[in-house]
């Protein structure tokens, strides 16, 4: 951020679009607001909005017209029957024919016709007639911006019909269906979410039941699907109609009940880091590394993954612009939903889900108002996460709603925690200047939350094994022993929070080195928890924390009084030993392992991408990190719990 040309380009942006916040838009913030001239800047921002790439209207007898509402685009239109022969595979995919459609002065055809001959022909468009057949199709666009060059890859997909010699426009399923809360909290109900591109009334077929949406015409769809049999097997489809009548179906798909509560066996997988990649192509999809993580859910689905967790950094965001940040997010649900369809996904929050104000100084803080425009604010509008996450102890900050949370899968309690949170950074004094939280500090509202439910899940019978997961690393080892929990055993690192009635900013009582322990003990405290699972850093390790384990111990490492570790002994109150397991292979670019020593050494490293597969049965949960170009086992952990016997 600091070399000549992100000056250039600062400056740049402060004499073309400065704008100032007045001093009384702060007055109720939690922060102290700089007196700093904002530059609106985004590490990635798509040169077309969401509702630019599908600005798709009625077309003639060769095709659909996409209009991109801006002349100074052109490039190449990619498209496909969608899903690829339908009803084949449960994992829906796009799998492109070598006919081409142009893009110029921002507008051009979607050659439809083209699949309606045999040759194209793999959905049986034919067999079901052109004149009555609402069918889909998917599109890519190969952009390039006039005097830039290449712009970038963006998709989405289109329904139609054929009427009086040309192809018309249906309303369009632009993202999902997908299962959401499928839980054992409650087996017997599950939730299926989409939306479509255009307002409409929907409802879902589930089973022999029709369940209708009572919300009128909208986009973002949902349903509660109740009085299911437990891990039970469903096909389900959804439809939507517009209020002029058109209609759109989706396909059938099978899913699949939770089971009741402590009934096994159960496996999942866990991944995280699949913001933009370099490398071209599909690794630079819209904010998101499309090219690993499709293969990363797809693999994880053929491995039967019941469910899948996310650990953040879903995408590149780092944003000063909400809605740039929520396009990325919509691409990486697009991506995800081969998955999505049939099992649920449960995301959390890195340090990239990160929508701010970014100030002349190079500091940031997260966007207000928090309500609205905070990257929690966009996280929990996007999502469909359980909503029983702690209360914020301060209204003022932003809330813990669907990015800390925790749900039951039959034997497993899977909690997540949030050590991004309300961030700022950048500049090395920021928390003290202006307010706000560094990487890695768990608030204490959180924490207290997160110690009662590992205490109540201590003394469920139902509950065998506990994951926690969350984004950056308690123990890193890799590229952010800098952060993280860690900070190099400097335990003056901690939020500041600016005083309601004094107005001066207060330190937190704990630094990162005391909540780092805190949350530590309350994990070794526990029997059951099997592992913790991070990421930030993006590659793999695995650490056993025990206490024997050298960590730093604050205060009495510090022996000089200046706040930083100056020894690092093992901590006696992690009786239980517990494995941290770091994986954020998820196709954000590599870290290698070690940039300089830490207390602890880690059992297994490598910076291939892949995902952790946890497999939970009778009494014994096993762990594999799959990864690699064939995605083979590269570690494995026959009985993560073995150890604290």
């Amino acid at each position: 951020m600091r070399n000549t040309f992100m000056r250039f380009v600062l400056l740049f942006f402060l004499l073309n679009s400065i704008w100032i916040v007045s001093a009384s838009s702060a007055d109720n913030l939690p922060v102290i607001e700089p007196e700093l001239a904002i530059v609106p800047y985004s590490v990635f921002q798509n040169v077309i909005t969401s509702e630019q790439m599908n600005n798709m209207v009625d077309g003639n007898e060769e095709g659909l017209t996409l209009d991109l509402l801006n002349p100074d685009l052109s490039g190449k239109i990619y498209f496909s029957q969608y899903p690829f022969e339908a009803g084949d595979s449960g994992y829906d995919y796009t799998y492109y024919t070598d006919k081409i459609g142009s893009l110029s002065q921002g507008s051009g055809i979607l050659p439809i016709f083209n699949l309606y001959r045999t040759k194209y022909d793999a959905n049986d468009w034919l067999g079901r007639g052109i004149s009555t057949a609402t069918p889909t199709a998917a599109y890519r666009l190969k952009l390039f911006q006039a005097g830039k060059g290449y712009a970038g890859l963006y998709g989405s997909r289109v329904s139609f019909n054929y009427e009086d010699g040309a192809f018309r426009k249906m309303p369009t399923i632009v993202l999902g269906p997908y299962v959401t809360m499928v839980s054992s909290d409650d087996p017997e109900s599950m939730v299926i979410v989409w939306e479509t591109d255009e307002p409409s009334f929907g409802q879902v077929s589930f089973g022999s039941l029709v369940y209708k949406e009572e919300k009128g015409a909208i986009t973002k769809h949902s349903v509660k699907i109740s009085g299911l049999t437990p891990n039970a097997e469903y096909e389900y489809y959804v439809e939507s109609v517009s209020p002029d009548g058109r209609k759109v179906t989706s396909n059938t798909y099978t899913t699949h009940t939770a089971p009741q509560k402590g009934q096994g066996p159960v496996t999942f997988a866990y991944g995280s880091d699949s913001y933009h990649g370099v490398g071209g192509g599909e690794r630079a999809y819209m904010g998101v590394n499309a090219y690993i993580l499709n293969q990363i859910s797809a693999n994880a689905r053929r491995q039967g993954a019941d469910f899948l967790i996310f650990g953040g950094d879903l995408v590149e965001g780092y944003s000063s612009d909400k809605e740039n940040f929520a396009f990325q997010l919509r691409t990486w649900k697009q991506v995800m939903g081969g998955f999505w369809r049939t099992s649920p996904v449960y995301p959390g929050m890195g340090n990239h889900e990160f929508v701010w104000n970014y100030y002349e100084d190079d500091s940031v803080l997260a966007k207000w108002p928090y309500k609205t425009d905070s990257g929690e604010a966009v996280f929990a509008s996007e999502f469909y996460n359980p909503t029983n996450g702690p209360a914020v102890s301060d209204s003022r900050r932003p809330t813990y709603q669907e990015n800390v949370y925790h749900f039951q899968y039959g034997p497993v309690l899977v909690i997540s925690f949030n050590n991004t949170y309300w961030a700022s950074g950048f500049t090395d004094s920021v928390y003290e200047t202006y307010g706000g939280n560094p990487l890695g500090y768990i608030m204490e509202d959180q924490l207290a939350w997160i110690e009662e439910r590992l205490n109540t899940a201590e003394n469920d019978p139902s509950v065998k094994f506990i994951f926690l997961f969350g984004h950056a690393p308690v123990f890193p080892y890799m590229s952010h022993i800098g952060d993280g929990m860690w900070y190099r055993g400097d335990n003056k690192m901690r939020p500041y929070t600016k005083n309601e009635t004094s107005g001066k900013l207060e330190p937190e009582a704990l630094g990162i080195v005391q909540v780092r322990d805190r949350f530590w003990k309350a994990i070794a405290q526990s029997a059951k928890v099997a592992a913790v699972l991070t990421s930030h850093e993006h590659g793999y390790h695995r650490t056993l924390i025990s206490n024997t384990t050298p960590v730093g111990v604050f205060p009495d490492d510090d022996t000089d009084g200046d706040g930083k570790l100056d020894k690092y002994s093992p901590n006696p109150e992690f009786v239980n030993p517990t494995w941290h397991i770091m994986c954020g292979g998820g196709g954000s670019p590599y870290n290698a392992e070690g940039v300089e020593p830490t207390p602890w050494k880690p059992e297994r490293t490598t910076s291939h991408y892949g995902y952790v597969l946890i497999n939970a049965e009778d009494d014994k949960v096993s762990m594999e990190f799959v990864g690699g170009p064939v995605f083979e086992v590269l570690d494995r952990v026959d009985d993560l719990m073995a150890v604290k016997k």
